[in-house]
């Protein structure tokens, strides 16, 4: 097989570098070692930037997204049973939006079937040869050993792929931290309970409540990092969900059947080096963040805006210089969301061992970003994401 990118991953980022790609008239092929229905089935965060939304609307994947996002007008935390409001609107009305993941993943697909792009599924790329001129990527596929050719290979198989494994000084290169907690994730066919959408910050931890469709939500508490799915009832879920989101006035949240649950260990994660010869890497295999900040696919979108850039660069005029900075291009961005995802999973979560003034200091910095205009600057900054270098 041959082809001039090679794309290991068919999460959004490598759809939505298969989708640029094809706009500016480059050919891909997408190797994914998981199914179909596995890859449809996947649930992850919904939260996008305006910036992310205009790049997906711009690429001819947003129209969906366009009609059904619900739109995030302001932030609503409750502390200690004490609701705080603020509203999240830039100056110049852009606003982010909650649409699934799943959604996104999911319109990329059908556009990509519909066109005639190829991905291959359960294609289980075993290593890549020949990074620095004519790069080789060796899968197996049905239980046959085969080879994908290309001028490029574009790594974004998530934090567990192979990819960032054939860089060479990747883990020296790596910045990692991992947190004490967990959080347990619930998707579940139940009414909205708009006044209790939000963060939740209370002495057992933290939670937020996000609703995907008027009849689909999504709840997130924080656990101990040994916690399993199963240690937790569906009935025990709604009553300690009620417990986090009380308000004093007795409100209880619509509850209704759980359809999916998943326990996440919460990491902070840079590596330094996100290319090597015709080889990048994006997405989760160059970057994590808390998901508190709910910034890693949105981070994902900003590595593919310059890596498409950078291979249409060459492949139409032979230039090299973006490729060589790439991944100082990429870091610029990532650095700022991870510190920021970073500050709200330390400002809204309970840790072992926390002090009542290490709890007194978290409110402060809630206080100074809802109360002061400082504050709600900076927030509103970081919450619509930093800006495009490309």
């Amino acid at each position: 097989m041959k082809t001039q990118v090679a794309i290991i991953g068919a999460g959004p980022a490598g759809l939505l570098l298969a989708q640029m790609l094809k706009n500016v008239g480059i050919d891909s092929v997408i190797l994914e070692r998981r199914s179909r229905d596995y890859v449809l089935g996947r649930i992850r965060a919904g939260v996008l930037e305006p910036g992310s939304i205009e790049t997906f609307t711009e690429q001819g994947v947003g129209e969906r997204l366009q009609r059904e996002a619900k739109w995030l007008g302001d932030m609503k935390i409750r502390w200690g049973g004490q609701l705080h409001r603020m509203t999240e609107i830039n100056p110049d009305g852009r606003k982010a939006a909650i649409y699934g993941q799943a959604q996104i993943v999911r319109d990329m697909i059908e556009q990509h079937e519909a066109d005639g792009l190829q991905i291959v599924w359960e294609a289980e790329v075993e290593r890549i040869d020949d990074l620095a001129d004519a790069p080789k990527v060796r899968f197996a596929h049905e239980g046959v050993e085969k080879v994908l050719e290309g001028q490029f290979v574009a790594g974004v198989d998530g934090y567990q792929g192979v990819s960032r494994k054939h860089i060479p000084g990747s883990e020296e290169a790596s910045l990692l931290r991992e947190y004490p907690i967990g959080w347990l994730g619930i998707m579940a066919e139940a009414e909205r309970t708009p006044d209790m959408e939000g963060y939740a910050h209370t002495t057992e931890g933290a939670a937020i409540f996000s609703s995907r469709s008027p009849t689909i939500v999504r709840h997130y508490i924080q656990v101990t990092t040994d916690t399993k799915t199963d240690d937790w009832s569906d009935e025990a879920l709604w009553d300690e969900l009620d417990r986090r989101y009380a308000d004093g006035k007795g409100t209880k949240l619509n509850r209704g059947r759980m359809i999916a649950k998943d326990v996440a260990l919460l990491r902070a994660f840079i590596c330094r080096k996100m290319r090597h010869g015709r080889l990048f890497i994006g997405g989760d295999a160059a970057h994590l963040v808390p998901p508190t900040g709910a910034k890693g696919l949105n981070l994902a979108v900003g590595d593919v805006r310059v890596m498409c850039e950078a291979i249409r660069r060459n492949l139409k005029s032979g230039d090299t210089e973006l490729i060589e900075n790439y991944s100082e291009t990429c870091l610029r961005r990532i650095y700022q969301m991870v510190h920021w995802a970073d500050r709200l999973c330390r400002t809204l979560h309970i840790f072992p061992g926390q002090t009542a003034l290490e709890t007194a200091m978290q409110e402060e910095t809630m206080r100074k970003w809802f109360y002061t205009e400082a504050g709600q600057a900076e927030y509103s900054k970081n919450r619509l994401g930093a800006p495009y270098e490309i």
